[in-house]
């Protein structure tokens, strides 16, 4: 069967990966209900942005992963690279889109164990139709970057933990590709491994520019992200880091509105309406599908501190800001 070639397209867009309500449901076995993993996802991953998905074992982490890496299909929504909307492509199309535009690597590595470190990786470039001698030259090049270039001929039985890792990422790496992503490529190994592993990714992410999206339930690991976003029942719950865009959880936050009435907003939410004030007007318009809440911010009734010019509420009697007294309680 004849392998279909993507075509290369110019760069036109602001993104690498774009994911619009994705949502993924297993279904039950006879008797059994359906499970929905991932419940109306969006996540936009740019040109070298290195993008960790925290969240406990269960919340759909590694269903994301699959899903935007093209190896699980979607139950709905899409997933478009640079304008190329993945899920519309059969599976003889995705081979290529794979092995063109995304690494894996994988918490268990995954090696062939019969094979060399060195062998796994040039088995990988010869798969995406590399030339024998390139991929050999390739494959040292990679393993010797990351520090295995005594170890390479080594069978993965004999290689460490962190080793082992490594290889797995060399083999993610050979061909270049746009976006690694890692489902808890710690989660096999000690600290001092994970320490070097995640600083491979780090250093890799600076001097390639190449996009990470790292799945993992490691506050830890997170850390070393650009961007962390919190995965909770296949919904995201909150997100921190650089270039946060509050817009990606509209449609997957949830809100808590409590018996009493009070709401329990989700805490990147709070820099945002703070610059409002804290006095609203609400309504519920009832024409949508579904009851909508809508608040207004009062504006007029904000004031600014006379020591630091942050705008608070005037009947303040302390600024939220600088601490400063502001009035007899």
């Amino acid at each position: 069967m004849e392998e279909v070639i993507l075509e290369e397209k110019d760069n036109e867009y602001d993104y690498l990966m774009n994911a619009l309500g994705v949502y993924h449901i297993y279904k039950g076995k006879e008797g059994a209900s359906n499970v929905v993993a991932l419940r109306g996802i969006n996540l936009e991953l740019k040109e070298g942005e290195f993008v960790a998905i925290v969240g406990p074992s269960g919340s759909g982490k590694s269903t994301l992963m699959r899903c935007i890496g093209g190896l699980q299909h979607l139950s709905a929504g899409s997933i478009f690279y640079q304008g190329m909307d993945i899920t519309k492509l059969d599976e003889i199309e995705l081979v290529p889109f794979r092995r063109q535009t995304v690494g894996f690597v994988f918490q268990e590595g995954n090696l062939l164990e019969t094979l060399s470190g060195f062998q796994n990786v040039v088995r990988t470039l010869r798969y995406a139709k590399n030339g024998y001698r390139e991929s050999r030259e390739r494959a040292k090049e990679v393993l010797s970057a990351l520090g295995l270039a005594n170890r390479m001929h080594d069978l993965p039985h004999r290689l460490s933990g962190g080793e082992r890792q490594r290889v797995s990422i060399a083999r993610a790496l050979a061909n270049n590709p746009k976006l690694i992503i890692a489902d808890e490529p710690t989660g096999n190994i000690d600290h001092l491994n994970t320490e070097n592993v995640m600083g491979i990714f780090r250093d890799l992410h600076h001097d390639l520019n190449t996009a990470f999206l790292i799945v993992t339930h490691s506050q830890y690991v997170a850390s070393y992200a650009d961007r962390s976003i919190e995965l909770r029942d296949g919904r995201f719950t909150g997100q921190h880091g650089d270039e946060v865009d509050v817009h990606d959880l509209v449609a997957t936050r949830s809100v808590i509105i409590n018996n009493d009435g009070s709401l329990n907003l989700p805490p990147e939410m709070t820099p945002v309406i703070e610059q409002y004030g804290s006095l609203w007007n609400f309504h519920i318009d009832f024409e949508s599908t579904t009851p909508k809440i809508i608040g207004v911010p009062i504006e007029e009734t904000r004031t600014n501190c006379p020591v630091c010019k942050f705008s608070i509420d005037p009947k303040a009697f302390v600024c939220s800001n600088c601490g400063a007294k502001l009035g007899v309680e």
